[in-house]
């Protein structure tokens, strides 16, 4: 039997004004809320690139906000029950469980 498994839902973090002169302005990041709540950061405009991995989304606006200089801009829209969670996946029991999720509608 399958199990229902939902897929993370992806942001942009967007800066108006960069306090630090390191990483600019406009698009800085891409990042990624996990179903468990916890975020990945990925820094995509500097020399230095990192990834970064937060219990969740709140400390990505407390830590990188800057006082609401930076946003964060959801790509993906939020699951119709209103939770973090997005669109809904099955995962197929006989295979691997990346690479046999299946999209449901």
């Amino acid at each position: 039997m399958s199990q229902p498994a939902h897929l993370p839902r992806r942001f942009a973090l967007h800066r108006r004004y960069d306090l630090s002169g390191i990483s600019g302005t406009g698009l800085v990041a891409y990042g990624t809320q996990y179903p468990s709540g916890r975020v990945t950061l990925a820094w995509c405009c500097s020399d230095v690139q990192s990834v970064a991995v937060y219990d969740g989304i709140d400390d990505i606006e407390r830590i990188h906000g800057h006082g609401g200089l930076t946003e964060i801009r959801w790509i993906d829209p939020p699951a119709p029950d209103g939770s973090t969670r997005t669109a809904a996946v099955t995962l197929l029991p006989h295979r691997s469980r990346c690479a046999t999720a299946q999209q449901t509608a």
